[in-house]
């Protein structure tokens, strides 16, 4: 019999069901097969305690993801300031306590403020303080731990809309893309100064027709792209992104379903074959 790969050994490893061989794996030389034990839903207890002290940091970090290891393992990853990728991960973690997670918004470490903002179990009054953190000094690309706040999906409404106003693009552009921010607050970003956030709008499953008849007509080709890929943009309007003088706009108006059988008879003509062919392959296309 042949000699089992590394690579076969790490895929058994993340999917081994027998505790049997869970037992032989976690004993591996290399640590990438170690790591997907440590991130085997089957892994059990003991073998996630004894894991959770590897001396890889990526064995160490899998622990940390996995969503079947206890608060327990958990608490001793997020208590090692010098482990910061386990930290955080622990920190991500669903089995972390809201208790935890709230006295952690007020680490002296911005990027653990930031991780808490994402934690789905992170309490409103607690996401409430993180929406008014300050940027890390020297600045930060992405709006620190409000950015955080608004790509959560428990964020409430309310925040959401105060985050609509926040003077760093990524953090607008995070709201714009949540799936819970309403189309009262997708109508005002719709006529954001940011061409990424509108954008985001643009492709918002939950953005009303409204806005999307707004942003049909933006200077920018990449918003109107987004617009005609949008499953709620009516056929009217498709109609007339169907002579966008963008090829690729007119590509995905002929990838639309709700593309209408007129418009279709246009597109199929188009003269770039890439536009015409997704035209003749839509099912509302009449041969």
């Amino acid at each position: 019999m042949a000699k089992e790969s590394v690579n076969d050994r790490i895929n058994r490893a993340r999917i081994e069901t027998s505790i049997e061989e869970l037992e032989k794996l976690v004993l591996d030389k290399n640590q990438n097969v170690r790591g997907g034990v440590a991130l085997n839903e089957n892994t059990p207890l003991s073998l996630l305690e004894k894991l959770s002290g590897d001396d890889e940091r990526i064995v160490r970090a899998n622990i940390a993801t996995n969503e079947n290891t206890p608060f327990s393992i958990l608490e001793k990853l997020i208590s090692n300031v010098y482990d910061s990728t386990a930290r955080l991960k622990a920190i991500k973690n669903p089995n972390t306590p809201a208790s935890v997670l709230e006295k952690l918004a007020s680490d002296e470490d911005y990027n653990v403020r930031k991780t808490v903002g994402e934690n789905v179990n992170t309490p409103v009054h607690v996401l409430e303080k993180l929406a008014e953190d300050k940027d890390e000094a020297g600045g930060d690309p992405y709006g620190g731990a409000r950015n955080s706040v608004a790509k959560n999906t428990n964020t409430p409404v309310h925040l959401l809309e105060k985050l609509a106003g926040d003077g760093h693009h990524a953090v607008r552009q995070e709201v714009a893309k949540n799936v819970n921010t309403p189309a009262s607050v997708l109508e005002k970003l719709a006529g954001d100064e940011d061409n990424y956030v509108r954008q985001s709008v643009a492709n918002n499953s939950n953005t009303p027709a409204s806005a999307l008849e707004i942003l049909a007509g933006d200077k920018e080709e990449d918003v109107r792209y987004r617009v005609a890929w949008n499953t709620n943009t009516t056929a009217s309007l498709l109609e007339k992104l169907a002579g966008d003088e963008d090829y690729s706009v007119r590509r995905k108006v002929a990838e639309n379903p709700n593309t209408p059988a007129l418009a279709l008879e246009k597109l199929a003509k188009d003269a770039d074959g890439t536009v015409s062919t997704a035209a003749a392959d839509n099912p509302n296309f009449k041969r």
